[in-house]
């Protein structure tokens, strides 16, 4: 009996003795953001500590297109990551990447295929529905469109047809804090059900801002005529986020005298939207951006592009619930460019062009509440680089 107790404690001492498959430098979270480089864009990989979320190691790999310098925040879903597979675009050149991950090895994606181009300029957002295996972009400069690709885990993209254009769409300036071109159109997302693809386009101080909905077939065919739907109380319509279902959206209207965000009601089958409440954030200068999961939070967090803020607001009772400022109080007064949520924590990419960081958040409270973790120094531990955009977890939540 003593033997058999002194095997099982060696056995015991053994495992606890045995480097983890995180230790061994195989993580088992990663973090990913393009470097908008013109002469050559890349993804760069961040190793993700499972134990207390901060960020480190990184890794370049070059996505095979070009970056162009200037398009900083010019939206949330440049990058998108679903299962194995993560998209990118590369505004320079107006092309789409495809990249897969092996979870052995996830600090190094590998180019699938060649980046395929948009057939436009200016490619900013990117939406897949692994459902039907397809991949949409939107080109934001004029004149705006959509363009989708049929998508080979081996082959790569492959174009389903000629482009949508978003007839009505007018070039609107960038967002606050940003620089770069004029862009016509904002966001692209597939709703839950992958029934329909929507497409976000901002209108000035006279014009109302526009939802434009795809209807998607039982084939997976994404219709050539949308339903456009004008939004008066959201002129600068940004970003669209949906709420665990294909009826509610989160959506962003930032700049001075705009409320900051609203939840959208979308009715089926006609794809109209009409909004269900404003959602004021006070002082608000540029929320243009979501980060929303089911799996990590009952919260959705507004991000401020114009300064150091987040508004937290919550859908069950479309209410704001307060505001989280965060980072270090400069002149500049940097805000973010996209941001994720992976288990415990809220990941945000700031645009500071002279210290751009990715702030790693710890949710307080249930996510009520915003601790700051890390301070994570892109120029100190990537290297200067010209404009940087797009965040994506992996594994990614819901």
């Amino acid at each position: 009996m003593y033997s058999i107790l002194l095997a099982f404690l060696s056995l015991f001492t053994l495992s606890l003795s045995q480097p983890t498959r995180e230790n061994r430098g195989r993580p088992r979270r990663v973090a990913y953001f393009q470097d908008n480089e013109p002469n050559g864009s890349s993804i760069v990989a961040l190793k993700i500590d499972s134990r207390d979320g901060t960020l480190s190691s990184p890794v370049r790999t070059n996505t095979g297109g070009k970056g162009l310098a200037g398009t900083l925040a010019a939206s949330q879903d440049s990058t998108v990551l679903s299962g194995d597979l993560l998209f990118t675009t590369n505004p320079g050149d107006a092309t789409l990447s495809m990249l897969r991950i092996d979870s052995n090895d996830a600090m190094n994606p590998r180019l699938v295929g060649k980046p395929a181009s948009t057939l436009g300029t200016i490619p900013i957002s990117v939406a897949y529905s692994p459902k039907y295996n397809t991949a949409c972009t939107v080109n934001g400069g004029s004149p705006a469109s959509v363009i989708c690709f049929s998508v080979s885990r081996r082959q790569g993209l492959t174009s389903l047809g000629p482009v949508r254009e978003l007839r009505g769409a007018q070039v609107s300036p960038p967002p606050p804090g940003g620089a770069g071109p004029f862009i016509a159109a904002r966001d692209i997302v597939f709703n839950p059900s992958s029934s329909a693809l929507f497409v976000t386009v901002p209108g000035d101080s006279s014009s109302p801002g526009l939802l434009y909905a795809f209807a998607v077939s039982r084939r997976g065919e994404v219709s050539r005529h949308p339903v456009v739907t004008e939004l008066p109380d959201l002129g600068m319509l940004f970003s669209i986020n949906f709420l665990a279902s294909d009826r509610r959206a989160i959506v962003t209207s930032p700049g001075a005298g705009r409320p900051g965000s609203a939840i959208l009601d979308i009715e089926y089958p006609s794809l109209r939207a009409k909004v269900e409440k404003v959602i004021t954030i006070p002082s608000q200068m540029g929320d243009c951006w979501v980060a929303y999961s089911q799996d990590s939070s009952r919260y959705a967090y507004v991000i401020d592009a114009g300064q150091p803020a987040i508004g937290i607001v919550d859908p069950r009772t479309d209410s704001l619930t307060g505001v989280s400022g965060f980072g270090k109080t400069t002149a500049i007064r940097a805000g973010g460019v996209d941001a994720r949520l992976d288990r415990s924590w809220l990941y945000l990419l700031t645009n500071d062009p002279l210290a751009p960081t990715i702030n790693v958040f710890h949710l307080e409270s249930g996510g009520k509440a915003l601790r700051n973790v890390q301070e994570f120094d892109i120029f100190g531990r990537v290297g200067n680089i010209t404009s940087w955009q797009g965040l994506s977890i992996w594994p990614a939540s819901h």
